[in-house]
Order: C-alpha cells, then sequence, then structure tokens
C-alpha cells in the first residue's frame, strides 16, 4: 500500500516494482476453481440476451467496476491481460492509497467473460477476486463477484472493521458499475 499524490510517475515507478514480485497467497486461482468454497460471492442480474451480455463484457474489458470519483484502476487503458500488473486506487482530499494486484486468468469464452486478480506485496489482504459474466443458456445474464481473503498482517487484521467497511464500498461500486452499464439495455 502507497500513499501518495497519486502522480502518473509515481504510479508507473509502483507498477514497475511489483512486476515481478510474488502474490502473497496460495493457491492461486482459488476463485476459479468449481467447487471451492468463496468467503464472499455477490450474483446480480444484468439483463437477457447477447445485447446485454456483449455490453456487460465492453464495460468488464475496460475497468468500468474500477471507475468512480474514489475508486480508479492504473493502468486502465487495456483490457485486462494475464499477468498484468495494476493498481487498484482509493482516492480522497487530493491523496491516493495505491493496492497492487496481478490478473491471473482471463476467461474469454462465447458466453462467458471476466477475469481473477490476486494481491500483491503491500496490499492489506492476501487474496483474490472473480468479476465474472455468463450467459446463461435460459438467456439471462449474470455478473458474479467472488473474493477468497484475509487481512495480510496483524496491523491489518486490527483494522479489520475498516477494511471490511471498504470492502462493502467497493464491492457495491463492482455491481452497480456492471448494472449501470447494461440500464440502457434492459
Amino acid at each position: 500500500m502507497r500513499l501518495s499524490r497519486g502522480s502518473l510517475a509515481k504510479l508507473e515507478r509502483e507498477v514497475e516494482r511489483l512486476q515481478h514480485l510474488p502474490a502473497t497467497y496460495r493457491p492461486i486461482g482459488v476463485t476459479l476453481k468449481p467447487g471451492e468454497k468463496q468467503q464472499k460471492q455477490y450474483i446480480v442480474g444484468l439483463g437477457s440476451g447477447e445485447n446485454t451480455f456483449q455490453q456487460a463484457r465492453t464495460a468488464l474489458r475496460g475497468w468500468q467496476t474500477h471507475r468512480s470519483h474514489w475508486l480508479q484502476l492504473y493502468p486502465a487503458s487495456s483490457p485486462p491481460t494475464e499477468q498484468q500488473t495494476v493498481l487498484v486506487l482509493l482516492k480522497a482530499a487530493g491523496l491516493c492509497l495505491s493496492f497492487g494486484c496481478r490478473v491471473v486468468q482471463v476467461i474469454d469464452e462465447a458466453r462467458r467473460y471476466g477475469f481473477a486478480y490476486g494481491t500483491l506485496p503491500g496490499h492489506p489482504e492476501r487474496g483474490e477476486e472473480l468479476f465474472l459474466i455468463e450467459w446463461q443458456p435460459d438467456d439471462r445474464v449474470n455478473f458474479t463477484l467472488s473474493a477468497v481473503s484475509r487481512p495480510a498482517n496483524l496491523l491489518y487484521a486490527l483494522g479489520r472493521p475498516f477494511g471490511l467497511f471498504m470492502r462493502q464500498l467497493g464491492t457495491r461500486q463492482y455491481l452497480n458499475a456492471m448494472q449501470r452499464a447494461t440500464e440502457r439495455i434492459r
């Protein structure tokens, strides 16, 4: 975790620093394994049909889940790719907290699109999140957000109530962003 003014040069240096560091959790891909119990899982309906699926896919490829006045992602100029290192940015009062994550897998199928990313050193949690859109056989389109995580160390464990509050805000942001991205189709 880094606190800064969030200049592009500082963000780029932080991505470069984290790029070759190992993930802080095991097993990698835990959110992608069928039958693995997810610590948290949220599923929201986005609508139905191919247009809804394509709109949701476009939004997720463009990191729309991570775009608000207080939450951003760097770099967000290209779609998620495997082994891509990104910074999740929390912005307030001109300051920026950055948390490193690595995309561990991208799912790009005819009726499923998504990615999972996991935490890197300095992140207050150790774990992984999955962002997945599925176009069901009955034509419904769902967005699933799954997470498996725990505090990274004792200090973060002591601040767990604040961490849970921030996670709830992030979860709401992710779910609402996907619903907004498809609401004009419904």
